[in-house]
């Protein structure tokens, strides 16, 4: 069976990865490597352009991560805005952002 996470490493050998650290509710964090995205969304009948912030990350690596869980990717505060999806097989899931202030 074909191992996906050597595409991971591969993606993060040439820089294409985040480190991304996950804050537990004692404060302490953890880093995980996550494909990050911000692309502007049209909303409001294209009157205001939103951005959608998303990361996509090994399961394995945050098989517990959930609504409400909060993430600093470059030095930004994030938190998980519904909860995590799995893609494809389940080996990589996706999970929407919202930017806290």
């Amino acid at each position: 069976m074909l191992n996906l996470g050597v595409f991971w490493a591969a993606f993060s050998a040439v820089g294409m990865l985040k480190t991304a650290q996950l804050v537990s509710s004692d404060g302490s964090t953890r880093d995980v490597q996550v494909g990050f995205s911000s692309p502007d969304m049209l909303d409001l009948g294209g009157q205001v352009t939103a951005a959608e912030y998303q990361i996509e990350y090994q399961t394995s690596d945050m098989p517990g991560l959930a609504r409400e869980a909060v993430l600093i990717v470059d030095e930004v505060r994030y938190k998980v805005r519904r909860p995590p999806r799995r893609k494809d097989d389940g080996f990589f899931s996706v999970a929407d952002l919202e930017k806290l202030k």
